[in-house]
């Protein structure tokens, strides 16, 4: 069997074996439904946040087996995948808007607390924004390359006016094309919310690992550098977190869950390993 052929044989299979391993639901939100999919069940429950412009598939290589040992919650955020979008209202849609939407999601969706959340990127930030706003909520959190938003900003500072332009170009040809959904979604995240990490204090005592993806792209103008700012804000986050752990992912650049999901589902295991035993000494 040839190599392209084996390959798209083995994509198949994983996509058939998560669509068989989940269970599919539409949750009416009042005018509008949100698509979930959920796998496993337990007492713990697990609940993914995707990143920017992502549906729940991007937690396809970690939900099935999480679902082994976890009751696991997946979503598409308003807009994105087989959701639909948001209502439109008299304010600019902001990352509180979207926590508020997770929120009231699980209510709907009569999926009890608490709840170990597992971000991506800017779900990253989104879950941690949960965390301090529902404390009595949350039993952990996996935090898997989240995003700062003062990053950015960060890496404009060190980078010279040629180089910026270059990264410009290259992230505005990625982005080309995109969907209404997506484009709501970056104006909640880059231009309504301000400076997201400052939402999202304090944190709750709860265990939390913290997964940075550590690979370098020489190629992607500014990256390097990037990524060696990127460690700097997460161990700054990590020194404001009593139970916290880092994890570092050298195979993967940004997409953990998809470069290395072993580390995902066994820092998943880790903190639900950790809630318990800490429930147990209460």
């Amino acid at each position: 069997m040839k190599t392209a052929t084996m390959l798209a044989v083995l994509c198949f299979v994983s996509s058939l074996s998560f669509a068989q391993a989940t269970r599919e639901r539409m949750i009416d939100m009042g005018g509008r439904r949100l698509h979930i999919l959920e796998a496993g069940s337990g007492p713990a429950t697990v609940v993914f946040e995707s990143g920017f412009g992502e549906d729940a598939s991007t937690w396809k290589d970690v939900q099935p087996q999480i679902g082994q040992f976890a009751h696991t919650f997946a979503y598409d955020r308003a807009g994105l995948g087989k959701s639909d979008m948001a209502v439109a209202g008299a304010h600019a849609r902001t990352v509180q808007d979207m926590v508020a939407d997770l929120h009231a999601l699980l209510q709907a969706a009569k999926v009890p607390a608490p709840y170990v959340l597992g971000g991506h990127s800017l779900g990253g930030a989104l879950v941690q924004i949960f965390a301090h706003d529902y404390p009595n909520e949350v039993a952990g959190l996996v935090l898997v390359d989240p995003e700062d938003s003062g990053l950015v900003d960060l890496l404009r500072t060190h980078m010279n006016d040629a180089d910026w332009a270059a990264r410009q170009k290259a992230i505005d040809e990625a982005v080309s094309g995109m969907t209404p959904g997506i484009r709501a979604e970056q104006d909640a995240a880059f231009k309504n919310s301000g400076n997201i990490a400052s939402q999202a204090v304090p944190l709750p005592d709860v265990p939390i690992m913290l997964l940075t993806g550590t690979k370098k792209n020489p190629e992607f103008p500014g990256n390097p550098l990037e990524q060696d700012l990127k460690m700097d804000l997460h161990k700054a986050l990590l020194a404001k977190i009593a139970h916290g752990k880092q994890v570092l992912a050298p195979n993967s650049r940004h997409y953990i869950q998809n470069d290395q999901p072993e580390l995902v589902i066994e820092a998943t295991r880790e903190v639900i390993g950790k809630e318990r035993a800490q429930s147990n000494q209460n």
